[in-house]
C-alpha cells in the first residue's frame, strides 16, 4: 500500500492566509473604533438624554474600555432606530466576526489538509471581510459627518 503525502500549504499559501485573517481581524477593529467613537453621543430614544457616564464630557468612555463588538453593537442598537434588514446585517456582522476570531480553527477547513480545504478557508475570510468592509464603509461616512457636525457646532464661525 502506497503512502501518500499528507498536503501542507506552501509558505506563500500560509502568509496569504495569515494575511487575509489579519485583514479580517483589522477590519472588525475599525469597525468597534467608531462604534466606540459614536456610542458615547447617541441619545436614547425616546429621551432627550445620553446614558449614564456617557456624553459629550465622557466621550473617551468606550475608547478607554474593553467592550468588544457584541456588546457595542447591543448598545448601538438599543440607542438607534434600525430598519429589519440593518439590524440582521449588524447581528450577521457580530456572528461571523465570532467565527472568524474565536472560532476559525474550528472550522472543518482550517486543518489545511488539502488544496481545497485552503482555497475554502481563504473564501471563508474573504467573504466575511468584504461584509464587514461594506458595514465599516457605511459606519465611517456615518463618523465623518458626526465629526463634521461637532466641529460646525464647536466652531461655527467657520462656515
Amino acid at each position: 500500500m502506497l503512502c501518500t503525502p499528507m498536503w501542507k500549504p506552501t509558505s506563500e499559501q500560509s502568509e496569504k492566509l495569515f494575511a487575509e485573517l489579519g485583514r479580517c481581524v483589522f477590519t472588525y477593529q475599525a469597525i468597534e473604533l467608531r462604534l466606540k467613537f459614536l456610542l458615547p453621543h447617541m441619545i436614547i430614544p425616546g429621551t432627550e438624554n445620553h446614558a449614564k457616564g456617557e456624553g459629550i464630557g465622557d466621550w473617551r468612555v468606550y475608547l478607554d474600555s474593553k467592550e468588544t463588538m457584541g456588546m457595542l453593537m447591543q448598545r448601538l442598537k438599543d440607542r438607534s432606530v434600525l430598519h429589519d434588514v440593518l439590524a440582521r446585517d449588524w447581528t450577521q456582522l457580530v456572528e461571523q466576526r465570532n467565527e472568524v476570531v474565536h472560532h476559525f480553527l474550528e472550522q472543518p477547513f482550517a486543518k489545511l489538509e488539502s488544496e481545497a480545504a485552503f482555497n475554502e478557508a481563504i473564501r471563508f475570510l474573504q467573504d466575511r471581510r468584504t461584509f464587514a468592509s461594506t458595514l465599516l464603509n457605511t459606519l465611517q461616512a456615518i463618523c465623518v459627518a458626526f465629526s463634521y457636525s461637532l466641529e460646525m457646532t464647536s466652531f461655527p464661525d467657520m462656515l
